[in-house]
């Protein structure tokens, strides 16, 4: 089906891309049907573009993007309304705030979007973890990311076997 949106003009979005969030989102909650895309290869943000307003757009990123970790408890309840089988087959993004500095964009931690990739069932659901902010600074967390992943490296680098000549 084609759709008309304020950001991105007409759109064709085949019927097994839609994205359904039956409760809608935080704040949005008559709004059900999205699509997501990217609009830059190579970038780790996505849109979420309402299909039922096409005014309404989200910039969403996986959170693993941008942090090394993200500990997030999915309630049976929640497993049992999007029809999560495998938790491979669960995808997770949290929205981005972007303000006119792209420096102080940040990522809302605590109402993460998790997608059943197999029936593209979604739901917005509040993580109890103590440690998710609705205001995570992105840039902050990539470059705490970045270090422990050259951390990890180095400490990688001097766990290897050496080869000694003349041994063995």
């Amino acid at each position: 089906m084609k759709y008309n949106t304020a950001r991105f003009g007409e759109i064709e979005v085949p019927k097994e891309e839609v994205v359904f969030f039956p409760e809608g989102l935080f704040g949005f909650s008559s709004y059900h049907n999205y699509v997501i895309f990217n609009t830059q290869d190579g970038s780790p943000f996505r849109w979420l573009q309402s299909l039922d307003d096409g005014d309404l757009a989200f910039v969403i990123i996986e959170p693993l993007n941008f942090m090394f970790s993200y500990d997030l408890e999915v309630s049976d309840d929640e497993t049992s309304f999007l029809g999560l089988v495998n938790p491979e087959d669960a995808v997770l993004y949290v929205i981005v705030t972007i303000p006119e500095n792209t420096a102080d964009m940040t990522a809302n931690l605590q109402g993460p979007l998790v997608i059943n990739i197999q029936n593209r069932k979604g739901k917005q659901i509040i993580s109890t973890n103590q440690k998710h902010s609705v205001k995570v600074k992105v840039v902050d967390e990539l470059a705490k990311r970045e270090a422990k992943i050259k951390e990890a490296e180095k400490a990688n680098k001097s766990e290897a076997p050496r080869v000694v000549e003349g041994q063995g």
